[in-house]
């Protein structure tokens, strides 16, 4: 009985959470999430703007998840656990792609001290 309720529960709390776009909103939200990942076979191409077959599919997960009333981070997160984090155009902070984040940053302030204990030097 207790499972019963709980299994009701946690459905109930699912549709409480769901988003409720209209076509214009779904239209939108769907091509800005196409925007943002990669296709898996196109080379250096996003979701929109790839013709792949992979890329069509993916576009129409995107649509059906948001008629289901998905969050657009749902839908992201449901395609990165599918692809892995390479369909991302901009990779999430964390450990993995820490380097990542900060070795341009660190890079760019010691070429700047660099070039100031240089200048320095000089004068």
């Amino acid at each position: 009985m207790l499972t019963i309720f709980q299994i009701s529960n946690a459905n109930a709390q699912q549709h409480e959470t769901r988003q409720h776009y209209s076509a214009e909103q779904k239209k939108a939200l769907g091509f800005e999430i196409a925007r943002e990942l990669r296709c898996p076979m196109a080379i250096n191409q996003n979701l929109f703007d790839s013709q792949s077959q992979i890329a069509s599919e993916l576009k129409g997960q995107i649509f059906f998840m948001l008629e289901e009333g998905q969050s657009k981070n749902d839908i992201i997160n449901f395609l990165v656990e599918r692809y892995g984090e390479k369909i991302r155009y901009m990779p999430s902070l964390n450990n993995n792609t820490l380097f990542l984040w900060l070795f341009p940053l660190t890079l760019v302030i010691f070429s700047f001290i660099g070039i100031f204990l240089l200048m320095r030097k000089n004068n």
